[in-house]
């Protein structure tokens, strides 16, 4: 006997996203990330390596789709044709991502939530195909990245984020092509999952980085601070391909919602 789970807020415009959706989405992860502080402080050879960026995210957001205690839904608009010149981040892939005509419906936005521990929910947004598509996603070799800088960054945030979002649904990304900012798609996707939050009468985290636009998005929300940290490099030898010579986690809670 199948598994009943509590009732969804309805997706509207919006969908659940599947492996297949995976080209798609790692090529609309590199092109709106690159402009996020943390890509200039992590990815600093992926004007070098692109292929390795799109590979990585690819990685990233197919496991997000096969964890049963995650969702990864997206937004969808009409494919600009143009849409890769809007974009600083060189895209270059052999995902085998489709070929769009002008007008056609694509993902353009995407938000990777993770359930907390023990949800009654767990499962509830997996579909079985995906977990039996054996498309593999190997993320690449990593060659775009600065171990130093992703390990610098990462170890702490994930402590923090551990500690300060213990039951919480927490937003792991979330992110739209440049193309088609300014159309609500952010925030379509952000209040989906605070509608699922409400209904289970619990609280959301995100983090964001402090010189970043994303903490504005967060505040209109309703989110409010709760920590930050900093990195910074020790030595820092300025030259073209450097990026910023630190980085930051902006923490945010949203409160539980009234019914």
């Amino acid at each position: 006997m199948a598994k009943t789970y509590p009732p969804a807020p309805p997706f509207g415009t919006l969908r659940l996203a599947t492996i297949n959706d995976v080209p798609r989405i790692a090529v609309v992860a590199s092109a709106g990330f690159f402009y996020s502080p943390l890509f200039a402080w992590e990815r600093r050879y992926h004007t070098q390596y692109p292929e390795d960026t799109v590979k990585d995210y690819a990685k990233v957001f197919a496991d997000f789709i096969r964890s049963p205690g995650s969702i990864v839904v997206v937004a969808e608009d009409s494919y600009r044709p143009n849409e890769h010149s809007q974009t600083k981040a060189l895209i270059t892939t052999n995902l085998d991502e489709k070929i769009y005509q002008e007008g056609e419906t694509v993902i353009v936005g995407v938000v990777a939530l993770n359930l907390p521990p023990g949800s009654e929910r767990i499962g509830q947004f997996v579909n079985l195909e995906d977990l039996t598509n054996a498309a593999v996603f190997d993320g690449g070799l990593s060659r775009d990245k600065s171990p130093k800088h992703s390990q610098a960054i990462w170890g702490v945030a994930m402590k923090e984020e551990t500690r300060l979002y213990p039951n919480h649904y927490i937003t792991e990304r979330l992110t739209v092509h440049p193309a088609y900012w300014r159309r609500g798609h952010a925030k379509r996707l952000m209040r989906w999952g605070l509608e699922l939050a409400k209904l289970d009468r619990t609280k959301s985290g995100v983090s964001t980085e402090p010189s970043g636009d994303g903490k504005e998005l967060y505040y209109s929300l309703g989110f409010v601070k709760v920590g930050l940290l900093h990195v910074k490099d020790e030595v820092h030898v300025k030259d073209e391909e450097d990026p910023p010579n630190q980085v930051g986690a902006l923490f945010l809670e949203h409160e539980i919602e009234p019914l």
